[in-house]
């Protein structure tokens, strides 16, 4: 394992330096999709405060992330049944 890569990102506003072993390009564009989602929900919610955006935006992160996984598992359960289907042909010729 390398060094830690330090960098520094800013994400509505605020700059954190943070340390970790993702390439630091990975770790600005992560930063520049939170940034992205907090400002569009800030657009829509003008009085909300800025922690309030942070939890909402997490959380709205986190669904994503949810509905991601499950589709994921369908696809590879989608996928594990084509297999099956594919070698039980197979095996009956």
């Amino acid at each position: 394992m390398g060094e830690p890569i330090r960098t520094t990102v800013s994400i509505y506003g605020e700059d954190y330096a943070l340390v970790g072993d993702l390439p630091e390009e990975v770790v600005q564009a992560l930063a520049y999709h939170v940034d992205n989602r907090i400002r569009v929900l800030a657009s829509k919610n003008p009085r909300v405060s800025q922690n309030r955006l942070a939890m909402l935006t997490a959380l709205n992160i986190a669904e994503e992330l949810f509905r991601l996984q499950e589709e994921h598992q369908q696809l590879v359960e989608a996928m594990q049944q084509q297999w099956r289907a594919k070698r039980e042909a197979k095996d009956a010729t």
